[in-house]
């Protein structure tokens, strides 16, 4: 019967909302009259006021239009003129205008701001930037268009930002008077209607209670008890949906009425329900099987990163000092042939791998940085390896726990093996040693070979020399230094870096690594700031701070195109932090391919000077490749060539000559010498090589002033020289044609005056026995 009670006061409620309605119908002829004229006369009145609205906008709109269209033409002959001056007074007699809070005259032919005016503090200003805020305010733009050359040119255009709260207010004020009006009206009705309804209210409630009783009996017989009935099948289903019940059974309720109907309803949706939890049932055996796979490629991914680590030959360790514990993870182990039982597990199995040498400096930074002296712990020093090498690494560490007393209880770090950079460094400390010792002995035998016609040409180019050598040297030192700085921000953040990526934001970052490792090549500035540019534009788009440092840092690190896999890194509350050390880490490898190109550089140089200084031993013929000896040449002028000469090379496939390649550099030399003094070294310099006739012909042309013609018979007799006194012994050209001579050649030249000079050297092949 609870629920006999609870259906009582609803069954009341609907009896009264009955009457109600019955009372609605009969005032309704009275109600809708009067609704009637209240809608007809707010519709007229809001009408009319939609109208006053809008013509009033119109008419503020068709003025500003106007006075943008008329300011056009006053502002195009300025901007056309590029009289900035001039016009300034009229735009800022625009902003007297009411409503208009700033014009702005943009320049289309310069892509900038012409000039801009706004009101601020009651004042006019003028300039040539806006002030923020100018967007919640109506536009209205004209076209800046004139006629040059008989033809339109676009000038760009003006803009008068106006605020039209002015207007809006006077607009309200209107609408509320007429608002207020209607309401007034509607209030009096009302009132009139509710002491009209209070009365019959009454009269309907008492008709209501009356008939209450006779329907709940009614009620309670043809629909309590066929409720009770569904309510215990109900009861009966979800215990079976719970898993309570084993069985279900159908609920027990005929009849033809519509409870008679839900009861079938229900039954058939237990019948469905229960295939339903059968298909759940199976559903989640699958799921279980989903999250096995899933926990599956989780290790997988645990296993890459542990691979990738390996890779960059980085290991960690951990000391818990209490105990005495200082254990090293699996990978670094094998990097060092051991099996992590082979290593005791104290402080002082580690230190026995430690190199003699270094084990008093290790010690040293330890005591110190435990001893609160030094902020960060790190070392770098040689560890044996199971075969009895050595391996340098860097250590570094960080205490990560103390006692209640502030005493250091465990530390952890990293080891990263830098051999090859050590080795790198020594090949580089080599190399610095070798062109440095070879450029003091250029400079200490100057003075000896002075009066030697091929050493006078040397000691013209130990200048130069000594500037080609000293460039790459510096490039060394300075991407050295590079490499110590980024090494040492790179290591120091790298044990806080995977503390703070998760497995996916890890694989991101190594993958951002090895896009910085595999460019090749240096970037031209105007590409990388069109690259800048474009991911700049895209960081903003997606809602990045500071998108334009954080693109110069990803075009360096070798993002070219669509930056959304790495979107999770750039929005990591740490993105400053990760980017930094990524762009630390590509900067070693930049660096080192720079100091290679130097010491390559320097090598050449080297090489070039070994083979130029080198006696000839034995007086013996050997192959020579004509096009590699010219080249050993042209690298000592280099210096004097790359300032203001065009070199123009043209080899052609020729086969190795027997001859003295020593002499033959003379012949070069002296030839490109006097060839970039005809020209005072600007000019253009033609060198080719090519066969003819069973000879190999080298060609040395220049475009200087020429040689005289009353002269030219006499420019291989030897001490004739027309060069000021000190600068030529006039041996160079009689050594060349007795060189020649020696290899069975001859040498031909050309000359015009106002032209240049051409000497043809001839240098035949023997004949095949």
């Amino acid at each position: 019967m609870k629920i006999a009670y609870k259906l009582l006061i609803p069954l009341v409620m609907i009896l009264i909302l009955g009457f109600g309605l019955l009372y609605a119908i009969w005032i309704h002829s009275e109600r809708a009259m009067i609704d009637a004229f209240e809608e007809q006369s707010g519709r007229v009145i809001m009408d009319q006021l939609m109208q006053d609205r809008q013509r009033r906008f119109e008419i503020e709109r068709g003025y500003l239009e106007f006075v943008a269209s008329m300011a056009a033409k006053v502002a195009v002959e300025f901007v056309s003129n590029m009289n900035y001056e001039g016009i300034e007074q009229p735009i800022s007699e625009l902003l007297v205008l009411d409503g208009v809070k700033a014009v702005h005259v943009f320049d289309a032919t310069t892509d900038q701001t012409f000039v801009a005016a706004y009101r601020e503090g009651g004042r006019s200003l003028v300039g040539t930037e806006l002030p923020q805020g100018l967007a919640d305010y109506q536009q209205f733009r004209h076209r800046l268009t004139g006629h040059f050359d008989a033809r339109d040119v676009d000038y760009g255009y003006i803009a008068i930002y106006y605020d039209d709260a002015r207007l809006l207010g006077e607009i309200d004020a209107m609408e509320h008077v007429s608002l207020g009006r209607i309401e007034q009206i509607k209030t009096d009705v009302q009132h009139m209607l509710a002491r009209r309804i209070s009365f019959q209210l009454l009269v309907f409630a008492a008709a209501a209670l009356l008939l209450a009783g006779g329907v709940f009996l009614l009620v309670y017989r043809f629909v309590l008890v066929p409720l009770r009935a569904l309510h215990l099948g109900l009861d009966g289903f979800f215990a079976f949906l719970q898993r309570q019940e084993d069985r279900i059974e159908p609920i027990a309720l005929g009849g033809g009425d519509e409870f008679g109907d839900m009861a079938r309803a229900l039954n058939k949706n237990i019948e469905v329900s229960a295939e339903l939890l059968q298909s759940i049932n199976a559903l989640n055996a699958t799921l279980e099987q989903k999250v096995e796979a899933r926990t599956r490629q989780l290790r997988l991914a645990n296993e890459k990163l542990e691979l990738s680590l390996e890779g960059g030959r980085l290991g960690s360790f951990d000391w818990d000092i209490p105990r005495d514990r200082y254990s090293i993870d699996v990978g670094w182990a094998d990097m060092l042939g051991f099996d992590l039982g082979e290593m005791g597990p104290g402080l002082d199995a580690w230190k026995s791998l430690v190199h003699p040498e270094d084990i008093a400096l290790v010690n040293a930074r330890f005591g110190r940085y435990l001893a609160g002296e030094v902020p960060h712990y790190e070392s770098q020093y040689r560890v044996r390896t199971k075969d009895g090498g050595y391996l340098w690494i860097l250590a570094r560490g960080k205490i990560v726990a103390r006692d209640p007393d502030g005493r250091p209880v465990r530390v952890a770090g990293t080891h990263m093996d830098i051999t090859h950079i050590k080795e790198t460094e020594q090949r580089l400390l080599d190399a610095t040693q070798r062109a440095e010792s070879a450029l003091a002995e250029l400079q200490s035998t100057q003075a000896q070979l002075i009066q030697s016609e091929k050493m006078a040409a040397l000691g013209h180019l130990i200048a130069g020399v000594a500037h080609e050598i000293n460039t790459p040297l510096g490039a060394v030192k300075s991407s050295g230094t590079n490499i110590a700085h980024s090494l040492e921000q790179a290591l120091g953040n790298l044990p806080d870096l995977f503390g703070l990526l998760t497995q996916e934001e890890a694989s991101l970052f190594l993958d951002l690594l090895a896009r910085a490792r595999a460019q090749t090549g240096i970037l031209p500035s105007r590409e990388a700031r069109r690259l800048t540019r474009g991911l700049t534009e895209e960081l903003e788009g997606e809602g990045v701070t500071g998108a334009r440092r954080i693109a110069d840092i990803l075009v360096q690190l070798g993002v070219r195109d669509s930056l959304a896999p790495y979107l999770p890194l750039i929005r990591h509350p740490r993105s400053d932090f990760i980017l930094d050390t990524a762009y630390s880490i590509a900067a070693i490898a930049t660096n080192a391919a720079n100091i290679n190109h130097a010491v390559e550089r320097a090598a050449k140089i080297i090489t070039a000077l070994k083979s130029f200084s080198r006696l000839d031993a034995g007086g013996k013929r050997s192959e020579t490749d004509l096009r590699q000896n010219i080249e050993t040449v042209l690298t000592l002028y280099h210096n004097q060539i790359k300032q203001s000469t065009e070199l123009v090379c043209r080899y052609a496939e020729v086969p190795p000559l027997p001859c003295y390649p020593d002499e033959l550099c003379q012949v070069w030399t002296n030839l490109v010498h006097n060839a970039l003094q005809a020209m005072d070294s600007r000019g253009t310099l033609r060198i080719a090589l090519e066969a003819e006739n069973g000879a190999a012909v080298v060609t040395v042309a220049d475009t200087g002033g020429g040689i005289a013609p009353e002269i030219r018979e006499r420019i291989f007799e030897p001490f004739f020289t027309t060069k000021r006194a000190g600068e030529g012994s006039g041996l160079g050209l009689d050594i060349v044609r007795k060189i020649v001579a020696k290899h069975g050649g001859h040498i031909e030249m050309e000359s015009e005056v106002g032209v240049g000079t051409t000497f043809k050297v001839y240098l035949p092949y023997p004949e095949p026995r």
